[in-house]
């Protein structure tokens, strides 16, 4: 690439000229593709809409300096200092941004993609609405930065430093915080979407209404966290911190929260529909209003001095316990709906549910599955008409397998009887039998 020699005559002659040169024709189209401006001070230059793709400035001090709408696609900006600069609607898609100083810049609607800024100092720094997707944060310095509706999808932020950062709004969905500091973020209806936070340090951090559903939060810290609203369905809490967490209506649905620890953690109307809390701390926490719906618990699972005036056994504030609107559990209560809840499977059956075709498919079901020490725990019938067969189980089995299994086994030989009696039938209004038939008869009768 040949450069305009006018242009690199301005540059050289020092920021001062440059800037009084570009005011005298301000809509001159610059290109500086592949320029190499390595090691320059060029504090406070006016860049606005400069073409430097490609461009190597390593170590380059952009300090105060104007790139609004500046094209730095590719460019190779490592160890740079663009504190205090002006980076509105900058293309930096794929650009190298190692360790670069990026404090105090403002970086409103630029689009980073794909960008390296491992171990860049980005405090206070706003991206809001930037465009950052699949960019590298790792072991970058964030505290304070705003990333308010940016969208980060596939965003790598391992080990960054990110207390109060916020990323209200922002659409983090598949980003990577493993072992990040998000002490006291801000995550209000962010999309957090298979987002990773392993072992990453969210305490007292704002999550309220985010959208968290298959995230893997295993072994994070939780401390004092705001999950009010949160959508927590089918994430990975296991060996997860929640004390004294707020989950009030956060929804839990098929998560596993194995080995979490839950002490002192408000989760008022919360949903724990088929849950896996095997070995999980739960003391001292409230459970008032919360939807406990086929909990997977076990022995191990710890309930001390839990708060719960009153609990659902059914989705969408159905099976009330107490029935009674005006009562409260007792402490007597509370304990046996925990031991029905243990390790236990529930499968549902209309009114004319057939006993003995119940006993031989349960059978069936115990020699297909020897190994699993399947037991039939109870029978009950509920208020609308219908049975719940309770299995009882091992924590390993696989819940939904044992239903649908049961409920095949079951149908399949409900429907074999409905067609021998209707065989039967036929056989009793005169139609002629051949000898086979009546001697086959002759045996059902015996």
């Amino acid at each position: 690439m040949i450069l305009d020699k006018k242009v690199l005559t301005a540059l050289k002659r020092g920021v001062e000229y440059w800037n009084k040169w570009r005011k005298s024709d301000r809509y001159f189209q610059l290109d500086l593709r592949g320029i190499n401006l390595s090691n320059e001070t060029l504090l406070g230059i006016d860049f606005t809409g400069v073409n430097l793709a490609g461009a190597t400035l390593v170590k380059c001090n952009f300090c105060g300096a104007n790139l609004d709408g500046a094209d730095l696609t590719g460019a190779n900006l490592s160890e740079a200092n663009l504190s205090g600069a002006n980076l509105c609607g900058v293309n930096l898609t794929g650009a190298i941004l190692i360790r670069v100083n990026y404090r105090g810049a403002e970086s409103t609607g630029s689009n980073l993609s794909l960008a390296d800024l491992t171990g860049a100092d980005l405090r206070v720094v706003n991206f809001a609405g930037a465009q950052l997707s699949g960019a590298n944060f790792n072991q970058a310095i964030l505290n304070g930065a705003n990333f308010t509706g940016a969208n980060l999808t596939r965003a790598s932020f391992k080990l960054a430093q990110l207390t109060n950062t916020n990323f209200t709004h922002a659409n983090l969905a598949q980003a990577d915080f493993t072992a990040a500091n998000l002490t006291s973020a801000y995550l209000k209806q962010a999309n957090l979407e298979e987002a990773d936070f392993t072992k990453a340090n969210l305490s007292k951090t704002n999550l309220t209404q985010g959208d968290l559903a298959e995230a893997n939060l295993s072994a994070a810290n939780l401390t004092g966290a705001n999950l009010t609203k949160a959508d927590l369905s089918q994430a990975n809490l296991a060996g997860a911190i929640l004390t004294e967490a707020i989950l009030t209506k956060a929804n839990l649905t098929k998560a596993d929260l194995n080995q979490a620890n839950f002490t002192g953690a408000v989760l008022t109307r919360a949903t724990l529909v088929m849950a896996k809390a095997w070995t999980t701390n739960f003391n001292q926490s409230t459970l008032t209003g919360a939807c406990l719906e086929n909990l997977k618990i076990n022995s191990q699972t710890s309930f001390v001095k839990v708060i719960c005036q009153y609990l659902y056994l059914g989705q969408d504030q159905q099976e009330r316990l107490p029935e009674n609107q005006q009562g409260s559990l007792s402490s007597l209560e509370f304990k046996t709906i925990l031991h029905n809840l243990m390790d236990s499977v529930e499968i549902t059956f209309n009114e004319d549910l057939n006993w003995s075709i119940l006993l031989k498919a349960f059978e069936s079901l115990q020699r297909k599955y020897q190994f699993h020490k399947i037991q039939l725990k109870s029978v009950e019938a509920n208020s609308n008409f219908r049975f719940i067969v309770k299995i009882r189980v091992q924590p390993s089995t696989e819940n939904a397998l044992i239903c649908q299994s049961f409920r095949q086994e079951y149908d399949s030989l409900a429907l074999g009887k409905q067609k021998f009696n209707s065989a039967k039938h036929v056989s009793s209004v005169g139609v002629k039998q051949n000898p086979q038939q009546e001697l086959i008869n002759s045996y059902e009768q015996n």
